[in-house]
This record gives C-alpha cells, structure tokens and sequence, in this order.
C-alpha cells in the first residue's frame, strides 16, 4: 500500500482572530493554550507601564535562580525601604519568613515588601536583581522588555508589552510552583501569623464580579499603567492565557475584559474536524507502471479551533505540486502540498511526499526479449527453408 509521509504547519487566520470585539484595554493578547495559537490581538505589542505584572518576572526570576524556597530570609530595613503608597503584606524588621512564603505574599496581595525582601535576598541589592530580571528574560526570549525593580514602579526603564508578558508568562506557568501560586486565590503566612487574599478576590468582590471562570491571576495597577491583569481560564477543555494592560481606572476593566473575552470565545468558538484519518486527498497518474495512480490520504484526524457558524461542508483541499510521476522521481522526493481551505483561507497545509519505491515498466528488457524471440523467429524460419 502507498504511503505518504504528511508535514503539518498551521497557519493564523483570520477566522481565528478576532479584533472586533470591543475592550476596554488598550493593549491585549490571548492565547488557545491548546494550539498555543493567538486568537485575540490590540496593540500587543506597544510598550507600557506594567504595573505589578513586573512581579511574574521577580517570581519567575527567584524561582530560577534559588536552590530552596525553605530558604528563610531574615527581613531587614533597606527591605522596606520607599515603598509608600504601595501595596504590602505588613512586613517588620526582625520577621522571618521562608522563600515559598514571601512568592506567596508577592503574588496574591501584590506586597512590594516582600518584592523587595525576595530581590535583596536573592542578590544583594534592588540594583542586582534587576540586572538579573533583565537577564531572565532575555533568556525567555523577549526583547521588549526592560525592569529596574522588584515592584512594578513606574519608570521610564520598567516597562513590557502586552506580547512579552504573554511569553514569559507561558515560560513561568511550566514551572509547578510558581503554577500553584498563581492559581491559588488565599494563603496563611505562618511565619507572621496572617492571611492573605489574591487582589483579584477582594477587587471583585468590591463590585459583585463573578470570576470563577478565571483560574490564575495576577493584576497590577498605577495610575501611569492604568489597570493591567494576567490571566489564565479553562472552559469546555480549552486553556486560554490573557494578557491586558492599561485599562481605565474607574472600573475594574482589566476583569471586565477578561471575563468578556473569555464568554465570546468559549461561546463562539470551539474545535472542528477538518481532516479525518485515511481521508481521501487526491489522485496523481504515474507514468510507466502498473500502477496507474498515486493516491494522497490524510495520516491523522486533524482538529481546529473555528467559529460555530464555519460549515464544514464547505472545506475544500487543493492539492499544488507534481502532476505525474514519472520514472525519474525518486522515492522520498516532495511531490508538492496540500491546502485545507475554507472561505478562500488556507487553515492547513500538509507536504506529500513520495515514499514508495514504484515499480516500472522494464522497457529495455522488454526490447531484448522482443529482439530474442525475431531472432530465434528468423533462425527458425532459415533452418526451415533448408
């Protein structure tokens, strides 16, 4: 049987993003975390104030460069230091507190005592471990972003994009520890004796906001920033990872936007089947051989993320590339592409490959043995004659 070898890419579309939908924030990305595949863009890649997001980079940035989060840190002075007007957990000279205790307070309250407790702690000074943010994330992979402390302060040298935050975020969530606290809404910080809540909670209970469907969470806000929130929701099997900054200050936009983006996709969208296993693609003559035809089938069945309304009838798949086999393509040689289109959009494409050594007619034998038989034909025909 014929074997085709199948390569597939997947290619944005514009069936799959949306920029439509109105929000609030003036700058946004999410992600099918399924697919890793952007299905929602504004501005994502204009740089602004992030607020307290920076504190995914601090987390990150510790978990990264620790041996132990039991590790406990003795709180001192310069830890308290110029954090007026910013969140804390209520940190004193002389607490002591574990690593894993300190993320906790940074991530759920968005305490800038325990940011700046957990960068001294790590490298000596505010100055050296925002050297070493910048490091990590640029060994992330993103370029865009610049930090010059723990906190989120606002400055002309600590700033993200709505699109590196998304990355790093990504990067941060395979870590289990720095997953668990993200997601966790509540903690009691033994050490001094005190429970804390995500803002995300108490935000949203102060204006009656359901946001169960939200799963992690991190917010930020300055007034320079606006309102900014990192988000994560799994709805109907489907991982989803938002990013939204700089939303207005009046009302809790950055949670607004985000419970709006994710009830429009989990409503509107949802995976289709768009190529079945052992499909019938496409017929390509050979030349010269028994066999008169190579046949294309699809190898898997292939799921996309579509809006509803897509009809799937209506697919088609266009076959580009070699329109006979001849004798002088070899096996494993790239015959060409198929496209899976809708709506004159290519959704997939998948290389085929020749992967069978196919059998030709032997022409020269066929001659020799041709040239054999008239030959013995006329010396049976002269012995006759004598």
């Amino acid at each position: 049987m014929k074997k085709v070898i199948l390569i597939i890419s997947l290619f944005v579309i514009n069936i799959g993003i949306v920029s439509a939908i109105e929000i609030n924030s003036k700058s946004a990305i999410m992600y099918n975390m399924n697919d890793d595949s952007v299905i929602y863009k504004k501005e994502e890649k204009e740089q602004l104030p992030i607020a307290s997001l920076t504190k995914i980079v601090t987390a990150i940035t510790v978990l990264d460069n620790v041996e132990t989060l039991d590790k406990e840190v003795n709180v001192t002075s310069d830890m308290l230091e110029n954090l007026e007007g910013y969140a804390k957990v209520g940190l004193k000279v002389g607490d002591k507190l574990t690593l894993e205790e300190l993320l906790y307070a940074l991530m759920l309250p968005s305490a800038g005592d325990a940011a700046q407790a957990l960068a001294i702690s790590t490298s000596g000074s505010i100055n050296d471990f925002s050297i070493l943010m910048n490091d990590e994330v640029k060994k992330i992979g993103v370029s865009n972003s610049k930090f010059d402390n723990p906190i989120g302060m606002d400055s002309e040298n600590n700033y993200s994009t709505a699109y590196d935050m998304a990355i790093i975020l990504k990067y941060s969530l395979k870590n289990d520890t720095f997953k668990k606290i993200f997601e966790t809404n509540e903690y009691y910080i033994e050490s001094i004796n005190k429970k804390i809540n995500k803002t995300l909670v108490s935000t949203s209970k102060n204006y009656n906001i359901d946001f169960s469907v939200i799963n992690g969470a991190k917010t930020g806000f300055t007034y320079e920033a606006g309102l900014c929130l990192a988000s994560t929701s799994n709805i109907n099997g489907v991982d989803y990872l938002l990013v939204t900054l700089a939303s207005d200050t009046n009302y809790p936009y950055h949670i607004q936007d985000a419970l709006d983006l994710y009830e429009y996709y989990s409503s509107n969208y949802s995976y289709k089947t768009i190529l079945k296993n052992n499909q019938f693609i496409y017929e390509i003559p050979i030349k010269g051989s028994r066999e008169k035809v190579y046949k294309i089938y699809s190898k898997e069945t292939k799921d996309m993320y579509l809006l509803n309304s897509v009809d799937l009838s209506k697919i088609t798949y266009e076959y580009k590339g070699i329109d006979k086999i001849t004798k002088k393509i070899k096996q494993g040689t790239n015959l060409g592409k198929v496209n899976v289109i809708y709506n004159n959009e290519v959704l997939y494409t998948f290389d085929v490959y020749l992967d069978k050594k196919i059998k030709y007619y032997n022409y020269a034998l066929y001659i020799i043995i041709g040239l054999s038989i008239l030959v013995i034909f006329v010396v049976y025909k002269i012995r006759h004659k004598k």
